[in-house]
Parts: structure tokens; C-alpha cells; sequence
């Protein structure tokens, strides 16, 4: 079995520079930046892998992958609204649309919100 590193608790003053060093990035603005290479965010990663909080100080891209899934997501996405609305189109219900559309009722709703879509609530004969 493998030895896992215990992580030995930080004294008061790193973690006093813990905190400093995350407001510093907060006044910055990177809050939701994950990938940020700037000099703030660089220190507070070498801070962290200091304490425990991180194995590596080195902030590493993301791969192609992820935006390739994004991309795939949102066409989908798009394909679907498009669907949607030529169903609704027909006087559908939000049930049998997902039922046609092979999706749930929920997502139905949500692109219907989203894209402001009207959706029949009763079948009109």
C-alpha cells in the first residue's frame, strides 16, 4: 500500500497569508478565472501548495477536449430549441414534445423559458 502524505496543519501566519494573498486576487477580479497565469494567482497557487492545499504551484491549461464537448453541448442545444419550437409550433403539449423528442419534461421547460417558447398546457381540439 501506498503511503498518502498527511497534510500537517498551517501556523497562524500562513494561513494570515492565505487570506491576505485571496483577497488580493478577489480585488483583483479572478474569482472565475480557474486557468489564470497572472503573478497574484501564481503566488497564492505556490502558497497553497505550501500549506497542503495543492500538489502542483503550476496552474495548467485545459484541454481541447473540454471545448470540444462544449461546442458538441451547445450545437446540440441549438438543434433541440429548433425541434422544440416546430413542435410547439403544432399545438403540442410540453409532455408529448419530450416524449417525441426523446427528452424530459424538465429540460423541455427549461429551453421553453429560456428561449421564451410558447408551450400549450392543454391539448386544443
Amino acid at each position: 500500500m501506498s503511503k498518502v502524505k498527511k497534510r500537517i496543519k498551517p501556523t497562524k501566519e500562513q494561513a494570515q497569508e492565505l487570506n491576505r494573498l485571496l483577497d488580493a486576487v478577489m480585488e483583483a477580479g479572478h474569482t472565475s478565472d480557474l486557468y489564470c497565469d497572472c503573478e497574484l494567482c501564481q503566488v497564492l497557487a505556490e502558497q497553497a501548495e505550501l500549506m497542503g492545499y495543492r500538489t502542483d504551484s503550476t496552474i495548467k491549461r485545459p484541454s481541447e477536449k473540454w471545448d470540444r464537448r462544449k461546442q458538441v453541448y451547445e450545437r446540440k442545444r441549438q438543434i433541440d430549441v429548433v425541434e422544440m419550437a416546430n413542435l410547439a409550433g403544432q399545438g403540442l403539449t410540453s409532455a408529448e414534445i419530450g416524449e417525441k423528442m426523446y427528452r424530459s419534461k424538465g429540460y423541455i421547460s427549461k429551453l421553453a423559458k429560456e428561449f421564451d417558447i410558447k408551450i400549450f398546457t392543454k391539448k386544443e381540439r
